[in-house]
């Protein structure tokens, strides 16, 4: 939601987490470099600096002049996951997956148009997916991205593939009507398929993951190598992701 749809936003409050999302992806910048990136002037840049500063979300390099984001923003993430207490059980559930599958397996959930990993199991193969936990992915080019959008309205699909679309491979789906057939087809089958459409040569089928009221509130996924996963290994690979997505409902469905 926009700021402007929201009568109770808080200009002040956007523009600080506008402040650290930009300090999440470029690690380390100059008070100028952000005013500049996010268009906000000099003087509140700076105010709100000082105050994330003073609450510890963000930190100043006084050798360099740059900031960066502070210790608390790791202690406030970790509360965030926490209520997952079962966190633990979560990632055990992936790593069984994993263990037989011997790819890498996903947990992420849908934020605006992207998808963000929350927990994640690598393959031991030499040759594997390599992400982090919180990163984020466009949700119309990922397995977990088209497991989650094949459950939301078509407008809000639309809205999204009218914004900035990225062609990252051959395979990306950058039109929106293709993109709508692709998310029946996930409906339809219960899984979705990143056929290499966000880096080339990584297969990646994911599932939602539904609460224990039915509503779909995650995704799990398995992404390994196309040399791997071919197209006759795809089917299997999908009935244990489903299967997996399953068995998260029963035991922490209560909890999503």
């Amino acid at each position: 939601m926009a700021l402007s749809d929201n009568k109770y936003a808080v200009r002040s409050v956007k523009r600080a987490f506008e402040i650290l999302e930009a300090l999440r992806d470029d690690r380390e910048l100059r008070l100028i470099d952000i005013s500049r990136k996010l268009g906000i002037p000099k003087g509140m840049v700076f105010k709100l600096l000082e105050t994330l500063g003073s609450l510890g979300y963000v930190k100043k390099n006084q050798d360099t002049g740059r900031y960066r984001l502070g210790i608390r923003l790791f202690e406030l993430g970790s509360s965030a996951l926490s209520y997952i207490k079962e966190r633990e059980e979560l990632h055990s559930i992936l790593q069984a997956l994993v263990d037989e599958t011997n790819e890498t397996a996903h947990f992420a959930v849908l934020q605006g148009g992207e998808v963000l990993y929350l927990d994640k199991v690598e393959s031991r193969a030499s040759l594997r997916m390599v992400t982090a936990i919180g990163l984020r992915r466009p949700a119309y080019c990922t397995g977990t991205g088209k497991a989650l959008l094949a459950w939301q309205p078509e407008d809000f699909v639309r809205r999204i593939m009218n914004g900035s679309v990225t062609r990252f491979t051959p395979n990306t789906i950058t039109d929106v009507d293709s993109l709508l057939k692709e998310l029946a087809l996930v409906r339809e089958r219960g899984y979705a398929v990143d056929n290499e459409e966000n880096e080339p040569g990584i297969i990646c089928i994911g599932t939602p993951v539904r609460n224990h009221e039915g509503s779909v509130v995650a995704a799990i996924s398995l992404a390994g190598p196309s040399i791997r996963i071919g197209p006759e290994i795809v089917p299997v690979l999908a009935k244990r992701v489903i299967e997996t997505a399953q068995v998260i409902r029963d035991r922490l469905g209560y909890i999503l």
